[in-house]
């Protein structure tokens, strides 16, 4: 009787819950550490193809000083950080996004990076291609809009204008009609608590 399960070998275990996925073209990809390993289940112990992840600068945002990294707070980080690269998950395409009618990989590293890869032209490169950097991508956009920080209108400052503006009025027409500079009583949904004007006295 045919055993219901097959076994093979990887270069390490897997470390995180999305670390395995099953593409729609038959491939399974497993993230193992730095590198990810893309089998073909019909024939595991044929060619594989290989993710090999390498140490990247981080994104310059949030940027803690050298020197910072020995303040009391930041230690326990600083000393608990990993510095090597490791996938954190993958995860594949629709079926027909790679040249070869394939499916495109997405790897996801543990410093925030998010990379496409397509399979090899030739079959005897086990090297995956990169084809885009994902994260690199949305930096540059945001960095181009400056991060959004530059087009936010002061909106509570026009709204303060325009509620002010009727009040404003009456009050100039108050004193045309009857010669008392005095301010008319604003309604009461613009008074806050306890701020309650006397009438004049005539």
């Amino acid at each position: 009787m045919a055993p219901h399960y097959q076994a093979t070998t990887l270069i390490a275990s897997p470390s995180y819950p999305d670390a395995i996925t099953w593409s729609s073209d038959n491939l399974v990809a497993v993230a193992s550490g730095h590198i990810v390993t893309i089998l073909n289940p019909a024939a595991l112990d044929g060619p594989r193809g290989l993710v090999v992840l390498r140490p990247r600068d981080p994104f310059p945002i949030g940027v803690v000083s050298r020197e910072d990294l020995f303040e009391p707070s930041l230690v326990p980080t600083s000393l608990a950080r990993d510095t090597e690269p490791c996938a954190r998950s993958v995860s594949w395409s629709q079926q027909g996004f790679a040249p070869n009618s394939g499916c495109l990989l997405a790897v996801c590293t543990v410093d925030g990076h998010v990379n496409l890869y397509r399979p090899p032209v030739s079959e005897f490169c086990d090297d995956w291609v990169k084809v885009a950097d994902i994260s690199q991508l949305l930096f540059n956009y945001y960095q181009n809009i400056n991060f959004g920080e530059d087009d936010g209108p002061s909106f509570p400052q026009e709204k303060a204008n325009i509620d002010h503006a009727p009040q404003e009025k009456l009050n100039n027409k108050h004193t045309l009609d009857t010669g008392y500079a005095g301010e008319l009583q604003e309604p009461l949904s613009l008074r806050g608590p306890g701020r309650r004007k006397r009438k004049p006295v005539r």
